[in-house]
């Protein structure tokens, strides 16, 4: 197994990522890792270790660093959105970075946490063809509802939340074609039970959704979550554990 600290693209699209690649044999799959922003690991180191682990099993990771709101404030409705794209821009090179390395046709599955899964539930809504998987981790349905209470943002709350509506992840996931697991924690001081339930019915009716609860709060530091979302992309990606 090998860590590669690279930069893809050039100028405002330019993403700073980690690539993990396996040592000893080609890559069968791959997986994009989207950060947290949060009070440890808020940043592409936040998934590493998983990404090393999986590339004891054939996995090729890209875990790309996030910008909006990492590096970049919110400030209103037009230059959040602007940045909201500029952020799929980024996220869609490192995509394509990750495809790259991979034969043709290996399956591809997204983990997202907090912002990075908001930020990949868009990404995974504009490209349905390319996710085979989907982990969501703590997000909340709508921008807006960390922007406008965390940032002293001078704007009118309903203009804003209706200048972002169609970029919401609540939006993006009626798109979303990826099986996907939603995991979410009963101690979320951020995100109430009933907003993550709101996002998880907002995605396409295939079965009985995927979702897990635990009693953790937003960060997730869950021994548990972290094994069962590796259990679900091994099997989402086709692999075996050994």
């Amino acid at each position: 197994m090998k860590v590669v600290d690279t930069t893809f693209g050039a100028g405002d699209a330019a993403v700073e990522a980690y690539v993990v690649e396996p040592g000893d044999r080609p890559p069968r799959a791959g997986v994009l890792f989207l950060h947290w922003l949060g009070e440890h690991r808020s940043d592409r180191t936040q998934f590493l270790s998983e990404a090393r682990s999986l590339a004891a099993l054939g996995v090729r990771s890209v875990l790309p660093a996030g910008r909006l709101p990492w590096a970049q404030d919110p400030v209103d409705a037009a230059t959040d959105a602007a940045n909201i794209e500029l952020e799929q821009r980024r996220l869609a090179a490192a995509l394509d970075a990750l495809a790259a390395g991979l034969p043709k046709g290996a399956p591809i599955a997204l983990v997202g946490h907090d912002f990075g899964a908001m930020h990949g539930l868009l990404l995974a809504a504009r490209h349905p063809k390319r996710f085979r998987a989907a982990v969501v981790i703590a997000a909340t349905p709508r921008w807006g509802d960390w922007f406008l209470r965390f940032w002293k943002l001078e704007v009118d709350r309903f203009e804003y939340l209706r200048a972002l509506a169609p970029l919401d992840p609540i939006e993006a996931a009626r798109g979303v074609r990826a099986t996907t697991l939603w995991q979410f924690s009963d101690r979320d001081y951020f995100i109430a039970p009933m907003s993550a339930v709101e996002l998880v019915r907002a995605a396409p009716a295939t079965g009985e959704p995927l979702l897990e609860w635990y009693s953790a709060d937003h960060a997730m530091r869950s021994a548990k979550a972290r094994a069962s979302r590796k259990a679900f992309l091994l099997r989402g990606l086709g692999l075996s554990a050994s």
